[in-house]
């Protein structure tokens, strides 16, 4: 029990770390790219500091070439004054400063626009694992809507089950609870010696046929004997000892299933399904002719 403790210690540790160091790393990346920018607002400031010196060194020039023609008769200024017009006109056009920041800007906007992302990330995340690290016991109610009267009888409290001689050869009921999110258990207490199923089942769109549109995350009980049936697996179980009362553990965010003996806390089946997260998942119970099921 001890060595157990100390696992799920370790384990616990280790995922908190590998979070911790991705959020690191998405930090470090996030600041990288704003360090990036300033230096590049740095050098297109220093670019545009040159370009505009040369420019004023330019003018001054042209200017004081203007003086020195203006000194001359008319006649020669006229003619010089074709060539000043082109050097003039021959200038290059410097970039406006304006411009020159345009990419920054885009770029500084383009990581402030992360930062609504991350607080609403990290609060879906707060609430995730809030939510999800208490384990919270369901007082589960059967649905008798979802129940066909011809082949199961819903007790008036609607806590206990009893198969009649019906037609259906699968007549199941839903509980009442709906589950998309966090973590949640429920015992149910069945007969060991008759068929029965129990566990999790997508939500119908018409509660009156359920078979037919849902999927299913069960155990089967029939005669001593068990097996574990999903949209994906069908496998048998082999069991050391009849469970009269089971615990149905559901994990919505890590898309996990899981079956307990629960007066021994044996570990019966688990079913870690990706399909299950985002579903809407209900209990669900199934039991032949001369059943009885009960919910404590």
């Amino acid at each position: 029990m001890l060595d157990l403790i100390e696992k799920v210690k370790k384990n616990v540790v280790a995922e908190f770390r590998e979070l911790q160091l991705w959020l690191e790393g998405q930090e470090k990346l996030l600041l990288t790219k704003m360090e990036e920018i300033e230096k590049d607002i740095m050098a297109r400031k220093e670019k545009g500091l040159a370009k505009h010196m040369e420019e004023v060194r330019s003018l001054d020039h042209l200017i004081q070439e203007i003086e020195e023609k203006h000194q001359q008769p008319a006649s020669k200024l006229l003619q010089d004054i074709g060539s000043i017009l082109k050097k003039f006109q021959a200038k290059e056009t410097y970039e406006n400063p304006v411009d020159l920041l345009l990419k920054p800007k885009w770029t500084i906007w383009d990581c402030s626009d992360i930062i609504p992302l991350l607080k609403n990330s990290m609060k879906k995340l707060r609430d995730t694992l809030e939510s999800g690290l208490q384990l919270q016991e369901v007082n589960v109610t059967l649905d008798p809507v979802t129940a066909d009267p011809d082949s199961l009888k819903i007790s008036k409290d609607r806590k206990s089950i009893t198969g009649l001689n019906g037609f259906l050869c699968h007549p199941s009921v839903l509980g009442c609870q709906m589950f998309s999110s966090g973590r949640h258990f429920w015992d149910v207490i069945v007969d060991s010696t008759r068929r029965w199923d129990v566990g999790v089942t997508s939500k119908p769109v018409d509660f009156k046929n359920i078979d037919a549109q849902t999927r299913q995350w069960e155990i089967w009980g029939w005669d001593g004997r068990y097996a574990a049936i999903s949209p994906s697996e069908c496998s048998e179980l082999v069991l050391t000892e009849r469970p009269t009362r089971i615990r149905i553990s559901l994990n919505c965010e890590g898309g996990q299933v899981s079956f307990f003996h629960a007066r021994t806390a044996a570990l019966l089946h688990t079913f870690s399904d990706a399909s299950l997260v985002g579903e809407t998942l209900l209990p669900c119970f199934c039991l032949r002719e001369g059943t009885c099921m009960k919910l404590p």
